[in-house]
């Protein structure tokens, strides 16, 4: 009884004083979209329900103990670095075939809308998988061979090439993959590829799988498909003929949609099976990412970055450069300035010695003039006063004359 009431009391002296609050999440859900290393580095996309950007100042990153620097925030559609679009068609005969040409013409749509540094891979597969490009071909090379595609293999083999798009997708060097399956996500073959093998490619590939789910399928056929997708941190999208003009700008508008977050690492940082990435954006939840040995591993072979002391060095010498070039330009800005002043004084200056020049001729002009005068007078025995005289009288004459 003793207990109970001590509880309680416990409970009221907190509703008065106050306990210590919660923080307040946003309603509008952020997820990561996928995670591109390049150790000690990597690109963090994230998907948000909100249209406001993501401020730099509001994210913080961390691997266990060790710290990460956010090194820059900025939208997809205003990253430089392009997108690799890789699709994967489903060709088997489960597709419907007028499914399988909307998904052509939606990939053309995708090409239109490409910026010169994006690339294009297409794959096929059905009784196998076929490379179309690789993203090397100009993607109106890829386009015409598409033409004439058909949905009549007799087998799905989905897993298998699922493995072919993502080995394919990592082609795409500093570039942000978006990787596009278009089938009905049923795999009717046990050859090649399983799926725990396919779950753990998924789990430690960094490539974001969207799929485009076309033809009759159950509801236990979408979950499936689901599963995978979610995985890699896609998404699923029903697809038909109907709808495939507002389903492929769906796709496109939510991956121009995604903010890329560039995080720094330490150089020699080292990560083990277990480890998780940390992301917190201020007002969402914090969100979590399990990272892997070997792929961590593998990344700092094939793909290495630069770490926070080699950009924050990098950034230095830039700024020094640029304090440099700023001081550079200021004083040939001061030169041009004094050599258009000393310009202006100069042309002033000539203007002022031809002018006076002038005037000293005019005045020994008519000096000159009134000497020679003066000598024909006497000459002819005329005084000034004479002279005065007829020009009086001459003067007189012309105007009489009017």
């Amino acid at each position: 009884m003793k207990r109970s009431i001590t509880i309680l009391s416990v409970l009221a002296c907190l509703l008065i004083t106050g306990a210590p609050a919660l923080p307040a999440y946003s309603a509008q859900k952020l997820s990561i979209e996928q995670v591109q290393l390049s150790p000690p580095d990597m690109d963090v996309f994230v998907n948000s329900e909100s249209t406001k950007e993501i401020a730099k100042e509001d994210v913080s990153a961390s691997i266990g103990d060790d710290k990460l620097e956010v090194d820059s925030v900025s939208k997809q559609d205003k990253d430089s670095t392009g997108i690799f679009y890789a699709f994967l068609l489903d060709i088997s005969g489960s597709i419907p075939q007028s499914s399988l040409n909307a998904a052509i013409r939606s990939i053309s749509k995708v090409a239109k809308g490409m910026d010169s540094n994006d690339k294009l891979a297409v794959l096929t597969f059905g009784d196998k998988v076929n490379v179309i490009s690789d993203g090397s071909k100009k993607p109106s090379e890829t386009l015409r061979q598409l033409k004439g595609l058909k949905a009549k293999d007799q087998t799905t083999k989905f897993y298998s090439a699922m493995d072919k798009l993502i080995a394919v997708s990592r082609n795409a060097k500093g570039m942000r993959t978006v990787a596009v399956v278009v089938s009905d996500g049923v795999d009717d073959t046990d050859a090649g590829m399983t799926e725990s093998q396919l779950t753990s490619i998924l789990k430690n590939s960094g490539i974001a799988v969207y799929a485009l789910q076309v033809g009759k399928v159950t509801k236990a056929q979408t979950k499936h498909l689901k599963k995978f997708i979610k995985i890699s941190g896609g998404k699923v999208y029903r697809f038909s003929e109907k709808d495939a003009a507002k389903v492929i700008g769906s796709l496109v508008g939510d991956i121009d949609e995604t903010s890329v977050i560039h995080l720094l690492g330490k150089k020699g940082m080292k990560v083990k099976n277990g480890d998780k990435l940390t992301l917190i954006v201020k007002g969402y939840a914090p969100l979590t990412w399990a990272l892997d040995k070997k792929s961590w591993e593998e990344s700092l072979r094939t793909n290495p970055g630069q770490g926070i002391e080699a950009v924050k060095a990098e950034k230095k010498k830039e700024s020094s450069d640029k304090a440099i070039a700023e001081a550079a330009e200021a004083n040939d800005k001061r030169l041009n300035e004094e050599l258009k002043r000393q310009r202006t004084t100069i042309i002033i200056a000539i203007g002022a010695v031809v002018i006076a020049t002038a005037i000293v001729l005019a005045i020994l002009l008519n000096i000159r003039i009134k000497n020679i005068l003066k000598s024909y007078y006497e000459k002819n025995g005329l005084d000034e006063e004479a002279v005065e005289k007829l020009n009086r009288e001459i003067k007189r004459k012309r105007r009489n004359r009017r």
